[in-house]
């Protein structure tokens, strides 16, 4: 099977984790959530079409993030327009954070075997899920709030996977979320309480949500790590990911 271009998969993962507020600028969309995650609060380039030059583009985005009390933030990938921006705001000098890498795999059968101390449940949003998912991540109340507000929105099929303990009426110890769109199931939220981590709960998620996907009529995953996310890198070639591409952030420094 043929890979995808970056853009495809950029655009999956927007719609995928939608922002609070988006204003289009010229074909650049940016994004403020307040403050919370880095994909919801930064520019995504995804067309330059040409009706602004960079240097006035630029000084919209900061004047956007300024208002809002924050600095500007730009998702960079190959796919990002124009070629040039990545160098143009290197010497402006934006710090280049957050390298991510976009990886890839078959949806069945993921290479990870089923663990049968975890009950999984694929479903909608419940209050069970986010309280997980807030205390796996350490969430304070801002936080949880912005997370909801993302998660609450999304536009594709979504499905939303809870781990428990051995059965049905178990302790929940872990989280994932999978959004499905033009046969392509994105995995996000992956995050188990820390007393259970690497104990089989992320594998068991990853399963339930490979078979959901399957369900919906999705061929293929896609996800994105952290480069220096050992655990979860190695996770995810255990299960028969592959790198694509990667992308990275560029933040205004001062």
């Amino acid at each position: 099977m043929q890979d995808p271009h970056p853009h495809l998969l950029d655009e999956l993962a927007a719609n995928a984790w939608p922002a609070e507020v988006v204003q289009n600028v010229d074909g650049w969309h940016l994004r403020f959530n307040g403050g919370v995650t880095q994909r919801a609060n930064s520019v995504w380039p995804t067309e330059c079409q040409g009706e602004f030059a960079l240097e006035e583009r630029i000084a919209m985005v900061e004047d956007f993030y300024t208002r809002r009390g924050m600095r500007a933030r730009y998702q960079i990938s190959p796919a990002s327009q124009p070629g040039e921006l990545d160098a143009m705001l290197e010497q402006r000098g934006y710090a280049r954070v957050s390298d991510t890498r976009v990886q890839t795999a078959s949806i069945l059968p993921v290479q990870v075997p089923r663990s049968y101390r975890f009950c999984v449940t694929v479903g909608t949003l419940i209050d069970a899920w986010m309280d997980t998912y807030a205390q796996a991540a350490n969430m304070g109340a801002h936080e949880r709030a912005m997370r909801r507000g993302i998660v609450s929105r999304i536009g594709p099929r979504s499905g939303f996977a809870l781990a428990r303990l051995g059965n049905l009426d178990g302790q929940p110890v872990a989280v994932g979320l999978g959004v499905t769109e033009r046969g392509w199931t994105g995995i996000f939220c992956m995050d188990t309480l820390p007393s259970f981590r690497r104990q089989g709960a992320a594998t068991a998620i990853l399963q339930a949500l490979s078979e959901w996907g399957a369900s919906c009529g999705a061929a293929r995953m896609y996800l994105q790590v952290m480069a220096d996310n050992a655990p979860a890198v190695a996770l995810y070639a255990r299960a028969g990911f592959t790198t694509l591409y990667s992308y990275h952030y560029r933040e205004a420094q001062g």
